[in-house]
């Protein structure tokens, strides 16, 4: 009866939702499974061209992606040329989202019996949701913080900012700054808090550099700078695209022109150092002030740089030691340690000590020890930001439960048919 019941229930529910029917296709999942194996393939390929991070942008945190035939492989001579779209991860994983959830519905029999395989497939559902979302929202940063110093902000990896700061009063430092998306677009910039106005001339996420000589003058990019470190340096840079590869430094460049009603106050250029702007004095004393490029105008001081884009903290992390221990007669690490203190909202301090595989969470960030220099004077901490965090647990703990559920209801229907065979034996 109860057969019955779930039967008519499933047929109904088929009818209510028809329109969901060809969504629900096996032929639709193979498809995608089968697409998602070649785009891993691809990926994986391709990591060795553009670096992981890069292979990750280009083909999972995308729609779709153009995969180029490699060369060395059969017929590469013919075909490398043809691009060739690959769909992306954010497609294939939100169709197999769409393509479980509508089986989900039309095609499963909502049965104490087949309890455990509903709560699995749910459990995936909610683990390719949670996928996504992490691809989407999740944010990457780092925070560098010198050994018996503390620090309020992280920076990103990707992305930079230009700072236009009045110094004029040390005690009331204020800044104002223009994110890269901005600068991407180019054009004038204003603000109240500074008497100029900031002309975008040239912009770009990477660049090489060096000093131009008499042999090798500067491009005509560059030629036209005629303020700050971009002209006593006599600095020369070469635009290139940005590196995704594991190991890469990208540097920011902007050049820049400040305006006072309708007059210019020079021609700039500012480059970011990924690692931070305070690396500039030990790769050349000729580049020590690009962190802080300073100019005079109507009695204040004010100083412009180009940095990795900030985010200001209502905590700050405090650095009281650091331990690096590499394996002997090598330069691999085994282990970091960061004794800190955390310096909380409510003027609470709490002491932690952060190592590999053991983070500190806080505020919603969790802090990985990242990098850590030879002489043990600073500190890096990889941040990472990601709401949707709790989702894959979730789901992992549905699937174990499905599991558990599917496996203990078969086992006791199997006990059960075990005891009755000696019960007919008896009676034969």
């Amino acid at each position: 009866m109860n057969n019955k019941k779930n039967k008519s229930s499933l047929s109904q529910r088929r009818k209510d939702f028809n329109f969901l029917l060809p969504l629900a296709s096996l032929r639709l999942t193979i498809t995608l499974l089968s697409l998602s194996m070649i785009l891993i393939f691809v990926a994986t390929l391709e990591q060795v061209r553009i670096g992981i991070r890069g292979a990750l942008a280009e083909y999972f945190e995308s729609f779709y992606g153009i995969w180029y035939y490699p060369e060395k492989f059969w017929g590469g001579e013919i075909l490398q040329d043809i691009p060739l779209p690959i769909p992306g991860g954010y497609l294939l994983g939100g169709l197999l989202i769409i393509n479980l959830t509508a089986a989900y519905i039309v095609r499963f029999q909502w049965t104490l019996k087949k309890g455990g395989i509903q709560l699995i497939h749910l459990g995936i559902i909610l683990l390719l949701i949670g996928q996504l979302t992490t691809q989407a929202i999740q944010e990457e940063s780092r925070m560098q913080i010198n050994k018996g110093e503390k620090s309020n902000y992280i920076e990103r990896f990707h992305g930079v900012e230009l700072t236009i700061r009045d110094v004029t009063d040390p005690t009331q430092e204020k800044v104002t700054t223009v994110p890269q998306e901005l600068l991407q677009k180019g054009g004038s910039f204003s603000d109240k808090a500074m008497p100029f106005t900031v002309n975008v001339l040239h912009f770009g996420v990477n660049c090489d550099f060096d000093f131009a000589t008499a042999e090798k003058p500067r491009s005509p990019m560059a030629e036209i700078v005629n303020r700050g470190v971009g002209q006593s340096a006599n600095l020369n840079i070469t635009p290139k695209d940005e590196d995704f590869s594991s190991d890469a430094l990208n540097f920011g460049y902007v050049i820049y022109e400040l305006m006072d009603k309708g007059k210019s106050l020079g021609k700039w250029m500012s480059i970011s150092h990924p690692a931070g702007n305070q690396v500039w004095s030990q790769i050349s004393p000729k580049l020590s002030d690009m962190g802080f490029q300073s100019i005079r105008h109507n009695g204040k001081l004010w100083g412009v740089a180009l940095r990795q884009e900030r985010e200001y903290l209502p905590f700050s992390i405090e650095l009281l030691d650091i331990e690096n221990e590499f394996y002997q007669g090598t330069e691999i690490p085994y282990n970091f340690e960061s004794d800190i203190n955390l310096h909380l909202e409510d003027n609470q301090t709490r002491r932690a000590l952060v190592y590999m595989n053991t983070p500190l969470r806080h505020g919603g960030k969790t802090f990985y020890q990242y990098q850590m220099n030879d002489s043990a004077n600073y500190s890096v901490f990889q941040v990472i930001s990601n709401p949707s965090w709790l989702v894959p647990y979730i789901a992992c703990v549905l699937v174990s439960i499905g599991m558990l559920w599917q496996f203990s209801f078969h086992l006791i229907r199997f006990l059960r048919k075990n005891s009755q065979i000696p019960q007919k034996a008896q009676n034969v």
